[in-house]
């Protein structure tokens, strides 16, 4: 079944779910990560304080470490986010980057919560969902979308090669503008 053939988190109910987490400093950066940088819950319990680079244009390593692991750009909303909760932790590069987040099960428990606290259906994955609707939604070209999300299925049977230097950048706004306030 094709991606927008599935039911969707609205951006909407989407924001209303990520405004639930602010007041949870761990949750939030969490929630940032799957909305606006599109991160798996895997990928958010795995990431290390390593992994995440602050600054003017903040990146994350996202992925399998023995399958696939991409470097992105993140929207600014989501660096705020991780930076906010990385300020109230003596953290170590090889320590997890959310330290209370350390199994899928805790992502998907408290993301469940917080969504039932908004009064919207949705879990964990269904703001990844929600970020690559956006990212298609925009017109975003198949294979950036494919590249920034680490999708391992294609959008488009014809696919040109690679993508472009900077192509995360692009994605990073579009995310920022649908969900970053």
């Amino acid at each position: 079944m094709p991606l927008l053939d599935r039911p969707t988190l609205s951006v909407s109910d989407a924001s209303a779910l990520l405004a639930e987490t602010r007041s949870d400093a761990l949750l939030h950066a969490a929630a940032s990560l799957m909305l606006l940088a599109g991160a798996r819950p895997q990928e958010v319990s795995e990431a290390r304080v390593a992994d995440y680079q602050p600054g003017a244009e903040p990146r994350i390593w996202l992925g399998q470490r023995w399958i696939s692991l991409r470097q992105i750009r993140i929207a600014p909303a989501a660096a705020r986010a991780i930076d906010e909760y990385l300020a109230t932790q003596d953290t170590d590069p090889e320590e997890p980057l959310l330290i209370g987040l350390q199994s899928v099960n805790e992502v998907h428990n408290l993301v469940r919560l917080a969504a039932v606290r908004a009064g919207v259906d949705a879990g964990a994955h269904s703001l990844r969902q929600a970020a690559i609707a956006a990212a298609l939604y925009d017109g975003a070209p198949p294979r950036h979308i494919e590249a920034y999300f680490g999708m391992n299925k294609s959008l488009d049977p014809v696919q040109p090669a690679g993508v472009p230097e900077g192509y995360d950048v692009a994605m990073a706004r579009t995310l920022e503008a649908a969900f970053g306030g």
